[in-house]
C-alpha cells in the first residue's frame, strides 16, 4: 500500500487496542490507497466515478468506528480487513441506482491519479516500460488507459489484479478469498496480469509481483 512501510505490526496493535494515535496514523496513511482501491473496483463502471469521495469517506469512518474488530493485528491483517470493507462499500454503491444528478467527480479523479502515480511498484508495474511518465498529462493518460482496459477485463482477472496491485495483499491471502490454493492464485493472477499489459502495452511481458507473506 502507498506508505504502508510507515506502518509496523506494532501500529497496528496499538490501534485495535485503542490508540487513537495510532488509528490517526493508519487512516491518514492509507487514505490515498483507499481512494485507488475504490477507483480500481469502479473502473467497470466509469459513469460512478463521481462518487469515490462518497464512497471513500465511508470506508475511512467504517475503518476509524471498527478498527478494534481486526482479529489478525498485523499490517497484514489491516490489509485484509480494509479490503474487504472496500469491497463491501463500492458493491452497496453500485447496487443503488445512479443518482438523477451526479458532480463531475474530477477531483476525485485527479487525487486517485495522483495516488497511482505516487504508488510506486503498482505503476511501474503495469506501465509500458516499467517507469511511470513525469508530465501530469501522461500520467493522466496512462492511468486512463489503465483503468479502462482494467474495467474492460473479466470479473474474476479484474478482481485478481484490484487485490494485488491495489489492495497489495499477498498471493496466499487472494488464495484464501478464492477459496483456491495458492499456486492456483498465482498462477491465475499472472494470466490476469498478462491480459492486461497486453491490452495497455501491447506486450505480455511481466514482472512477477512481490509476493508478500502479511
Amino acid at each position: 500500500m502507498i506508505g504502508a512501510a510507515q506502518l509496523t505490526d506494532d501500529i497496528v496493535a496499538d490501534a485495535i487496542n485503542g490508540s487513537a494515535s495510532a488509528a490517526a496514523t493508519i487512516a491518514t496513511t492509507l487514505e490515498p490507497q483507499v481512494r485507488l482501491m475504490v477507483t480500481a473496483r469502479l473502473s467497470s463502471t466509469p459513469d460512478r466515478f463521481n462518487a469515490i469521495d462518497d464512497i471513500v469517506q465511508l470506508v475511512m469512518m467504517g475503518l476509524g468506528g471498527n478498527i478494534t474488530r481486526i482479529t489478525i493485528p498485523t499490517v497484514g491483517g489491516l490489509k485484509a480487513y480494509v479490503s474487504r470493507i472496500v469491497s463491501n462499500k463500492v458493491a452497496d454503491h453500485i447496487r443503488r441506482p445512479p443518482a438523477e444528478t451526479a458532480r463531475t467527480g474530477v477531483r476525485s479523479l485527479d487525487s486517485a491519479i495522483d495516488a497511482f502515480s505516487n504508488a510506486g511498484p503498482i505503476a511501474q508495474f503495469l506501465s509500458d516500460g516499467g517507469t511511470s511518465p513525469l508530465s501530469a498529462i501522461a500520467r493522466r493518460d496512462e492511468f486512463n488507459r489503465i483503468m479502462h482496459e482494467l474495467g474492460q477485463l473479466r470479473k474474476p482477472e479484474r478482481e485478481l489484479i484490484t487485490l494485488a496491485f491495489f489492495d497489495q495483499l499477498s498471493t496466499a491471502q487472494i488464495a484464501e478469498i478464492h477459496g483456491i490454493t495458492r499456486p492456483a492464485a498465482s498462477m491465475r493472477l499472472i494470466r490476469a496480469i498478462e491480459t492486461l499489459r497486453r491490452n495497455v502495452t501491447g506486450s505480455s511481458q511481466i514482472h512477477h509481483p512481490h509476493d508478500e507473506t502479511n
